[in-house]
């Protein structure tokens, strides 16, 4: 008798053990798997910020990757593992939010999706996530842009265009999808999760626009574009042109042209050095002299202000750009021209005049300049229009006083500061220090 009870006690632990496994393992149909439940990402309060910690990943990953700062403190991070399964997290003022999983859109070439890198991002508030991937091998393949829901988290619509950029218009209703020589995209946001493709309208650059070097949405169906050649407006189906100034003698890179603001009025900068305010229409007024920002012992930075954008609460945040400093142009050949001979009926013609040479005047001199830039350009400024000065950020000091972790120890550069975002992502990919911008700003 007591191995027919021993034998069944030994099968009611086993199907105890087998319910217990399968309890733990089901999934309701739809959910996401076990290992796509587990939060990718931790955040903790580390001084004025928050360090943002991976965590160890369920599968091998192949990357990991971060837009730059959005507005409103926001940013997105993706997660691709080795099997190509694409992840996006988006978090808010460091805090990590709402965790999508992607699955491949129809109609994306094979492959595309599974090695595709994150590029930017645009959120529009209770309403919708978009990301815009690129191709991570052909960059002259049409990105891929998709509209997430962020009530259902599903994907509302996808699209393939060209374009590198996206910029949110000012009531969050569409967005724009831009390059630095591709159409305009202006796509609409409103739609339901499944929708084939989003309302859309693609306007071509005119011959004035040669390579766009920032976009700034002033309606839902309008923007400002700033080009080598000059600020350009799109409005009522039509383009309207500003020219450029005459460019510095210091010699600026071209593609730095920027425009920050709304539709209200703004700011345009041709090049580093000038900075133009823009009215209601984007209508430009007089120069703004720099110089008479800045002390007397500063002043040659005001001839390399770079502007960076425009905080929330209208501070407009400046680097300072190197100039290429240009070659003079050559002297002319002093030896003396050979004497014209006279023609078939004896006379000497005259010497046609030639123009004197022009060259670009540096003041101060060449060799002044290169000993003031030697010294390092290792600062920010920040002014509020109407304040009489701009106030100097030394970033040694900041980031000395700020005392980031270990893994932000290095100021992250200009190029990842987005000044209308508030906030700076430091570090990376693994470990971010979320640090908000007004942290930089001199007590």
């Amino acid at each position: 008798m007591k191995r027919p009870a021993l034998a069944l006690g030994a099968a009611t632990l086993i199907l105890a053990f087998g319910s217990g496994a399968w309890w733990l393992t089901r999934r309701a149909p739809g959910s996401p798997p076990q290992e796509e439940a587990l939060e990718p990402f931790r955040s903790e309060p580390m001084r004025v910020g928050q360090l943002i910690d991976l965590q160890p990943p369920s599968m091998p990953l192949r990357s990991v990757r971060w837009t730059l700062p959005l507005p409103g403190g926001v940013a997105v991070a993706q997660i691709l593992t080795q099997t190509g399964r694409q992840q996006a997290v988006l978090f808010q003022q460091g805090v990590p939010g709402p965790v999508f999983s992607l699955p491949e859109p129809p109609g994306v070439p094979d492959g595309f999706f599974r090695f595709a890198d994150l590029a930017d991002a645009a959120l529009a508030p209770d309403d919708a996530l978009v990301l815009l991937y690129r191709s991570s091998t052909d960059p002259a393949s049409p990105s891929l842009v998709l509209a997430c829901d962020l009530h259902s988290q599903q994907i509302r619509w996808s699209l393939r265009a060209p374009g590198e950029h996206l910029a949110l218009s000012e009531d969050h209703r569409s967005v724009f999808l831009f390059g630095a020589s591709t159409p305009v995209g202006i796509l609409e946001l409103v739609g339901r999760p499944g929708q084939p493709k989003p309302a859309s309208t693609s306007v071509d650059l005119p011959p004035e626009v040669k390579t766009v070097s920032n976009l700034l949405p002033v309606g839902r169906r309008a923007f400002v574009v700033a080009h080598d050649s000059g600020l350009s407006t799109w409005r009522d189906g039509a383009w309207t042109h500003v020219p450029a100034p005459a460019p510095s003698p210091l010699g600026f890179p071209q593609g730095l042209g920027r425009v920050a603001g709304d539709a209200k009025g703004g700011w345009w900068q041709p090049e580093p050095g000038v900075l133009i305010p823009l009215g209601p229409g984007a209508k430009p007024g007089p120069s703004r002299d720099l110089k008479a920002l800045l002390p007397d012992p500063s002043s040659l930075d005001a001839s390399l202000l770079q502007l960076l954008g425009e905080e929330p609460d209208g501070h407009l945040w400046f680097g300072l750009m190197r100039p290429t400093l240009p070659a003079p142009a050559p002297m002319p050949d002093p030896t003396p021209a050979t004497p014209p001979a006279p023609d078939d009926s004896g006379q000497v013609l005259p010497t046609p005049a030639l123009p004197p040479a022009t060259t670009a005047t540096l003041q101060p001199s060449r060799e002044d300049w290169e000993a003031y830039l030697g010294k390092g350009l290792d600062r920010l400024y920040l002014w509020k229009p109407g304040e009489e000065r701009m106030k100097v950020v030394s970033i040694a000091d900041a980031w000395k006083r700020l005392t980031p972790p270990p893994s932000a120890s290095a100021f992250p550069g200009l190029g990842n500061l987005r000044p209308e975002a508030g906030a700076l992502l430091c570090g990376g990919p693994d470990r971010i220090w979320w640090l908000p911008l007004k942290a930089l700003r001199p007590r």
